[in-house]
């Protein structure tokens, strides 16, 4: 009995020194493996992270820590951006004013005398019909209607002598031409020292301001003009203050 206990125990015991001794040495070195690959991850992490927050900091400035840990944990940083530079005030100033400079020069006008050269101004002959501007006699009627009102007398007359002409039947009373006097007719086109009449004839004449005396009817009155006291273009008449004149020479 006790010879089979020990030829058991000192077959037992080279097996567990042999092999625990040879279990302890193996682990120890996985371990030690283990510690060393983890402090190197470790390490290239850290540098990784390093160079990412340079990185954000070259690109975006001061940056809060966890909002750059959030960008590095959500790999933000390598998603494409586009950094907006808003203008100040004075350059979007200019920018603006270069702009409209631009589109006014596409937008070249014409001028006067281009005009001129084209007929701009012209009536054609088809259009000569009195008949076809007895309308636009209607409109300038109603049109004085408003202007005048209830007035009467010199302020009856300084609001005619300012009015716009356009539609008006004239006539020529006097004159330092005797051919124009006479002459009745729809006024259809007004420059500063003429007036173009369509008459009843389907004919344009052009009749000149300041050889004239005109005579026309408003809202059943009679008003005679001194062509001398409205040479000037509608608009430029319809601001000016008119001064009384005893007499006018033609």
């Amino acid at each position: 009995m006790n010879t089979y206990n020990n030829n058991n125990n000192n077959k037992r015991k080279p097996y567990h020194s042999a092999g625990g001794g040879g279990g302890g040495g193996y682990r120890q070195q996985q371990e030690q493996q283990d510690k060393t690959e983890y402090q190197k991850r470790k390490e290239e992490n850290e540098e990784i992270e390093k160079e990412t927050l340079e990185i954000i900091e070259s690109s975006f400035g001061f940056v809060q820590p966890g909002i750059r840990k959030q960008m590095v944990d959500d790999k933000e940083l390598y998603k494409p951006f586009t950094m907006i530079s808003y203008p100040t005030s004075n350059q979007a100033k200019r920018e603006k004013k270069e702009k409209k400079r631009i589109e006014k020069l596409k937008q070249k006008k014409i001028g006067s005398k281009e005009k001129r050269d084209i007929g701009f101004y012209d009536i054609p002959f088809e259009n000569c019909v009195y008949d076809q501007y007895l309308p636009l006699h209607q409109l300038w009627t109603q049109y004085m209607d408003d202007v005048i009102g209830n007035n009467d007398g010199p302020i009856m007359a300084m609001k005619v002598v300012k009015a716009d002409f356009h539609g008006a039947i004239i006539q020529v009373t006097r004159s330092k031409s005797p051919t124009l006097v006479g002459q009745k007719g729809i006024v259809v086109q007004e420059t500063e020292n003429t007036f173009k009449i369509i008459t009843k004839e389907n004919k344009l004449n052009i009749i000149p301001k300041g050889q004239c005396e005109f005579y026309m009817e408003v809202n059943g009155k009679s008003v005679t003009i001194f062509g001398q006291h409205i040479c000037y273009r509608g608009a430029e008449r319809a601001a000016k203050k008119f001064k009384g004149r005893q007499t006018i020479e033609l």
